[in-house]
């Protein structure tokens, strides 16, 4: 007798067994796979692309934690896109990624909104600055001749170049070299202007002012007590006044030496110095090289003494004496020029003065007798500029980072 459970016919029930599951188990992934939405195929890449604008507008360096925090995210969820796509059915529904790149897209916007608002804040700053330090160059210029540019010429042409690369770059959109052609500008220009601030800063000191009124009195003040001649030089305005019996008589432009409105400190500085004088010497034409002349009696004791202490300070150049030959002279023919530090009138008013002056008429050379000068009035907006400058952070570099972004 024959077992009914062996043979053909168990081998065929064990086949449509087995074919019934695959085909169960096949529509049941059909069914799963039509019940859910899948992922999409491509990660979209408008959240990467908005990724790297905020990157190249800078927002790496103006808000590091905040575009940190951002990319790391979209790095996350790419990563997350790529672990789901791969796999036999998602755990993560179409929704969710929607939402997630939804709240990352309106994320991304709103940093890279603040970072395009900050770079552009930080752009004008720049150019602000640039232009300023622009404006505080043509102060200092203005001040050659007037006051010693000896060695600061060079430099203040390179600072020059400095703020017109600048500029440039700032023009094209490339910033990141702008703030350290700036920061070269500035170290450039930060020395000249303390020294020019510091000489120019007696023309607005109330004591010193003081002083030379007293000067000016006294002299004017002689001149009514004898009845004679006095010369008063007032250096801010670049004025000669001739005063007679202490009355003002005439009053006359003159020009100075080419750094005339400091004091004269030691020979060849270019300064016309500054105190109480008598004409020692008068050269008719012929006499001088310069028309006519009055010889001034400098040094005088008060100015030998000050360069003594100048150079125990160290002051003066080891090779330099104390200076002569100071003048109140006329001009050399058909010529104006900057004197070596005497007083230069036009060859008529020298004309004019010399018979009416003496030998031994008191000279008072001053820097000014009102706080407001020419030279204060030019020094007030380069001392704001400078305080300015030193009470402000400068716009730091907008240096993006060069990292590729994965």
């Amino acid at each position: 007798m024959r077992d009914q459970g062996s043979g053909p016919t168990l081998a065929k029930r064990q086949s449509c067994w087995l074919g019934a599951g695959v085909l169960f188990l096949l529509s049941a992934l059909l069914i799963l796979w039509w019940r859910a939405p899948g992922l999409p195929p491509t990660f979209p890449t408008a959240v990467e692309h908005l990724d790297r604008q905020i990157w190249l507008a800078g927002g790496a360096n103006l808000f590091p934690k905040q575009y940190a925090a951002f990319h790391q995210e979209v790095t996350d969820f790419r990563q997350h896109w790529r672990v789901e796509v791969t796999r036999w059915w998602a755990t993560w529904t179409l929704e969710e990624f929607t939402d997630t790149n939804q709240q990352l897209m309106q994320l991304g916007a709103t940093l890279l909104t603040d970072t395009e608002k900050k770079a552009l804040f930080q752009q004008n700053g720049l150019k602000d600055s640039l232009k300023a330090e622009q404006a505080q160059l043509v102060r200092l210029r203005r001040l050659n001749g007037l006051f010693d540019f000896r060695g600061k010429r060079t430099p203040l042409s390179h600072a020059e170049s400095y703020l017109a690369q600048g500029l440039s770059h700032l023009a094209q959109g490339q910033l990141d070299a702008v703030p350290h052609l700036l920061m070269q500008a500035q170290v450039v220009i930060r020395p000249i202007e303390e020294i020019l601030i510091r000489q120019m800063i007696r023309y607005s000191n109330e004591k010193k002012i003081a002083q030379w009124a007293r000067w000016v009195k006294d002299t004017i003040e002689h001149s009514r007590q004898t009845g004679g001649s006095a010369m008063v030089v007032i250096k801010a305005s670049r004025k000669l006044q001739f005063y007679q019996g202490g009355l003002l008589r005439h009053e006359y432009p003159t020009d100075l030496g080419f750094s005339g409105l400091q004091d004269k400190l030691y020979e060849g500085d270019g300064a016309t110095p500054e105190g109480l004088f008598h004409i020692v010497q008068k050269k008719h034409k012929g006499e001088t090289k310069f028309h006519k002349a009055f010889l001034l009696d400098f040094p005088t004791p008060a100015h030998q003494h000050r360069f003594s202490h100048a150079r125990a300070q160290g002051l003066i150049p080891g090779n330099r004496g104390i200076g002569g030959l100071i003048e109140i002279h006329g001009q050399r023919p058909g010529q104006r020029e900057l004197t070596n530090g005497c007083v230069a009138l036009n060859n008529a008013t020298m004309d004019t003065l010399f018979p009416l002056i003496p030998l031994n008429t008191p000279v008072v050379i001053v820097g000014t007798l009102d706080p407001i000068n020419p030279v204060s009035k030019t020094l007030e907006p380069i001392q704001q500029h400078h305080t300015q400058r030193e009470s402000v952070v400068q716009p730091s570099p907008i240096g993006l980072s060069r990292q590729v972004i994965e």
